[in-house]
């Protein structure tokens, strides 16, 4: 019996889908379906990140706001207009995963353990969703940066933990003005 190009290549793909390892499987009404994680990986090599030598020396600024521009200097998301997943990207940070409903963020990695995590304010309050957001993490460092409507930074905030007991060590809250200046709020 002869195959067609399309059904030979879905049998194909069925059958290297299912010699493979790290596929989950599930049963809908009596129908066995394949899934492919969407996680690829752990991520490249960033090119830019917030490392503890970093926060120590943000720590031990003379001002709220040289310490906020020495982190936003070193993070992938500084200050400006949200970046795009190119952008991304393009910094060592690699797609890894997302779920499957409206407002989904979308979750980029890096080897060194840095996380991005790029909301588009179309999901639920509920969720967290609810508001266009990138969130940073790295270790003991966690940034989040707040987008109008047309991707233009409106606020954000940073918090570094304590090493070791893990509690809130330092915060810093910003606003970005109208004429692009911003304001370090505490």
């Amino acid at each position: 019996m002869a195959m067609d190009g399309i059904n030979g290549s879905q049998k194909l793909l069925n059958a290297q889908l299912n010699s493979s390892s790290s596929i989950a499987q599930t049963h809908t009404e009596g129908a066995e379906q394949n899934f492919v994680p969407i996680n690829k990986g752990v991520g490249g090599n960033a090119s830019k990140r917030v490392t503890d030598t970093v926060i120590e020396h943000a720590l031990n600024q003379p001002s709220a706001r040289k310490s906020v521009n020495m982190l936003l200097s070193n993070s992938p998301i500084g200050l400006g207009n949200q970046p795009a997943k190119e952008d991304i990207e393009s910094m060592g940070y690699q797609f890894s995963l997302t779920a499957m409903h409206i407002g989904a963020p979308m979750i980029f990695t890096s080897s060194d353990g840095g996380t991005i995590t790029v909301y588009d304010g179309k999901g639920t309050a509920e969720m967290g969703e609810d508001k266009r957001k990138i969130v940073y993490q790295n270790g003991r460092f966690t940034q989040e940066m707040y987008y109008d409507e047309n991707g233009k930074l409106t606020n954000g905030q940073m918090i570094i933990k304590d090493k070791i007991a893990g509690f809130t060590e330092q915060q810093y809250d910003f606003i970005m003005e109208d004429n692009n200046r911003m304001t370090v709020v505490k």
